[in-house]
């Protein structure tokens, strides 16, 4: 059966977004998913099977308020994206923003950050850390809005998963 995960946009990142894992493994299950597990708690599930995620989120909203976005991400991609990360350092200072797709855009100078557009992700190496990044808000908006990003630390948590 495959693997994926799941990936939600901005949960638990204040009180208004507030979403328990306990109850978003309940939510997995109920709508077909199996062997549903969660890690951290910012939104990222793995689990077995499909989900329909249109419904998912329509539940994750009724049964918490929380209006959300979400990414599923088959197994095997996840890998190819993890393998093809193209900077080396500190992983909670290497991030993947993952997206439906990647659009061609112009990228900044923002060094001594780097950011590299790949064939399924976007790529970022950010040495002073993420809080104080170049990259603004209008740069992201160029993005699909499902679009989430997790440091190299947790990607690689979320494959071994796998």
């Amino acid at each position: 059966m495959t693997r994926s995960v799941a990936l939600l946009r901005g949960i638990n990142v204040g009180p208004t977004t507030r979403v328990p894992m306990a109850l978003l493994r309940s939510l997995f299950e109920s709508a077909g998913a199996t062997d549903v597990v969660t890690v951290l708690n910012s939104g990222n599930v793995v689990f077995s099977g499909s989900v329909d995620a249109a419904a998912l989120l329509a539940r994750i909203r009724a049964e918490t308020g929380v209006k959300t976005h979400l990414l599923v991400v088959p197994g095997e991609q996840l890998r190819r994206i993890a393998s093809a990360f193209p900077f080396a350092g500190d992983e909670s200072r290497l991030v993947v923003a993952f997206m439906p797709s990647v659009p061609s855009v112009e990228l900044p100078d923002v060094a001594p950050e780097l950011i590299s557009l790949g064939e399924e992700a976007v790529y970022q190496s950010l040495p002073d850390g993420v809080s104080k990044t170049k990259l603004t808000p209008a740069f992201w908006k160029q993005f699909p809005p499902e679009t989430t990003a997790r440091n190299l630390r947790t990607v690689k948590k979320l494959v071994a998963l796998l």
